[in-house]
């Protein structure tokens, strides 16, 4: 399912203390934890204005951390209303999805909501 716009692309990035700031072509402004990813959790604010918009704005590359995001995953993700939820898991679990989760380039969020409406449907 594509829940992007063919026309709507990344503008220009922000950063806050904790979050990133994506202001869109069509001028909303998506607010995106920096926890999404691990390695931009653990980035200095350096790190992170070390980057350049993917094909024009269909994501983002943060240079210095070797990271990329996606617009349509930051969408699927954030875009709609969000309710977060707290879970507990195993410590293998917790290991074997996050292994999974980066070798497929997804948050962790993405990886459990991807699976679990896969199991659902």
């Amino acid at each position: 399912m594509n829940t992007l716009n063919k026309r709507t692309l990344i503008k220009t990035i922000g950063f806050g203390v904790d979050k990133m700031y994506i202001e869109l072509t069509t001028d909303r402004v998506i607010s995106v934890p920096l926890t999404y990813t691990t390695k931009l959790s653990l980035a200095t604010i350096e790190e992170l204005q070390d980057y350049r918009l993917i094909a024009n704005g269909i994501g983002i590359h943060f240079e210095s951390i070797d990271e990329d995001i996606s617009l349509e995953g930051i969408i699927r993700d954030f875009g709609n209303d969000i309710k977060r939820i707290n879970i507990s898991v195993s410590e293998n679990f917790l290991d074997e999805a996050d292994k999974y989760a980066q070798e497929h380039h997804l948050s962790r969020s993405a990886l459990l909501q991807k699976a679990t409406l896969q199991y659902i449907a």
